[in-house]
């Protein structure tokens, strides 16, 4: 095996290497040239019963050329590489006597295990990522086309801060006269809040197909008996303000579960706008509900309805001032329409969103 010889004698003499050959870890010298003068007796050790691992280090001259070893004089680098099927970091410091520069120790760390745990996490994290993308497809899919619906013409402006929201809108027929509009915000993002949304979509369907004839207020105490029967954490809940279109009698009847963001109303005959207000709690396991108003809006052609997640009203500008409701109010007046009211908010908040923002406008077409 390589030992201290010739001119390498006296590099090696200069060093107190029992302290190397104490080491766990892997310890060479190189002098000047790139030649090894010295492995301590871990590195010995391994090489005595590796082939591989003996012409890796007879290698050193290849290795490090004169150019890398001037690269080297005034820095340490550290490197990974993988020797004999592990993974080994390998530290490489400059080694000075009297400002003379004489070579280089090189220390390999065995760090397989810990190389192994990163490749583990990133497949697993890439797995997730990909998983959180198809959740996103699916929520993305699940929400209401931009169309025309009965008497009802809707359009929506969807942006989750991640990859997927708690924010949730849907539009139903639950009759030949009748369809039912609402909007949710689930507490928080990500997955859990997504596969709440996909709940509350599965069950306001099933309540309607079961009992077509319940009222928004019945409806919303149907969905509270739902989500408690999940036996969900204490601290889960969300909120939803739910309304039915009845085009025959061109009426629109709707109660609130603790949706802080009521609907703005645009009344063309008026040339008004007002919030669709109505009281009631939010859905959660440990807040009973004692009773969910109901009010009811005449429609006429051209009015108009927006509906809208608190990420829209709570964007802030540099000064940390929310747009807020009655800004997006006046707005809505003004524009009546999804896209400059959009461009307004990010305008306001210089782009930043913190919080998904969902905006919905329904057109009420009496004659069509």
């Amino acid at each position: 095996m390589i030992e201290p010889c010739g001119n390498r004698q006296n590099l090696a003499n200069n060093f107190n290497f029992y302290i190397l050959n104490s080491m766990d870890d892997w310890v060479r010298v190189v002098d000047t040239s790139g030649e090894t003068v010295f492995i301590n007796d871990s590195f010995r050790k391994a090489v005595s019963s590796s082939k591989s691992l003996k012409s890796y280090v007879s290698q050193s001259t290849s290795y490090l050329n004169t150019a890398r070893i001037d690269s080297m004089k005034k820095t340490t680098m550290i490197e990974e590489k993988l020797i004999d099927d592990r993974y080994y970091s390998i530290k490489t410091s400059p080694i000075y006597k009297d400002n003379l520069f004489v070579g280089l120790v090189e220390v390999y760390r065995d760090i397989t295990r810990e190389s192994l745990l990163k490749i583990e996490l990133f497949n697993k994290n890439r797995n997730m990522v990909e998983d959180v993308r198809f959740v996103r497809m699916i929520q993305s899919n699940i929400l209401p086309k931009s169309k025309t619906y009965g008497k009802i013409d809707l359009k929506s402006i969807y942006l989750p801060t991640d990859d997927v929201s708690g924010d949730f809108f849907d539009i139903f027929k639950i009759d030949e006269s009748r369809y039912a509009l609402y909007i949710a915000d689930i507490m928080g993002h990500g997955v859990k809040a997504s596969i709440m949304t996909m709940f509350i979509k599965v069950t306001m369907n099933a309540i309607l197909d079961k009992h077509p004839h319940y009222s928004p207020s019945e409806v919303l105490f149907k969905l509270r008996e739902k989500f408690k029967g999940l036996g969900m954490l204490s601290s889960q809940y969300f909120t939803s303000w739910f309304s039915i279109f009845d085009l025959d009698k061109n009426t629109l009847t709707f109660s609130n579960a603790g949706h802080n963001c009521p609907p703005i109303y645009y009344s063309k005959r008026k040339d008004t706008c007002e919030y669709l207000l109505a009281n009631g709690r939010m859905i959660s396991n440990i807040i009973e509900p004692d009773s969910y108003d109901e009010k009811m809006v005449k429609l006429s052609d051209g009015d108009k309805i927006l509906l809208f997640s608190d990420g829209a009203i709570e964007s802030k500008n540099k000064e940390g001032i929310e747009y807020g409701l009655e800004n997006l109010r006046m707005k809505f007046s003004r524009c009546l329409d999804l896209n400059p009211i959009l461009e307004d908010i990010k305008n306001f908040s210089q782009g930043k969103q913190e919080d998904d923002i969902s905006l919905v406008q329904v057109n009420f077409k009496e004659n069509i």
